[in-house]
Formats: structure tokens, C-alpha cells, sequence
């Protein structure tokens, strides 16, 4: 049941990163660079509603420019 449940959690990531307008491959890359899973969310709820998820955006340690 647990693994039903994290292929449930990262279908959703996937589908809300992709309407985004990510690639599955430009999210892994972001990950694999160091980007946290939360900041990546932050960044899909950003680009899908112009609003930041948590108030702490901009204060990771992942600096970026898009």
C-alpha cells in the first residue's frame, strides 16, 4: 500500500510540474542539482498561480535564475 502511495505522490508532482510548464527531465535535473523537493513545489505552485507555496521562498540555499 505504501508504494501505491508514493507512485500516487509523484504522478501528481509529475502532472502539476508538466501543466507548469516542466519536463520531467528539467525537474530531475533541477534535483539533481541540488534544488529541494519543497522549493521545486514552491516553484510549480509559483509558475501555476504566481504565488509562492511557503513564505520562505528565496531563502533556500538554491540560488537560481530561470
Amino acid at each position: 500500500m505504501q508504494n501505491s502511495s508514493l507512485v500516487l505522490a509523484l504522478s501528481k508532482l509529475a502532472a502539476a510540474g508538466e501543466q507548469a510548464g516542466f519536463t520531467l527531465e528539467q525537474m530531475i535535473a533541477l534535483l539533481d542539482a541540488g534544488l529541494e523537493v519543497g522549493t521545486l513545489l514552491d516553484l510549480i505552485c509559483w509558475r501555476l498561480h504566481a504565488v509562492p507555496l511557503s513564505p520562505l521562498v528565496g531563502e533556500s540555499s538554491a540560488h537560481w535564475v530561470m
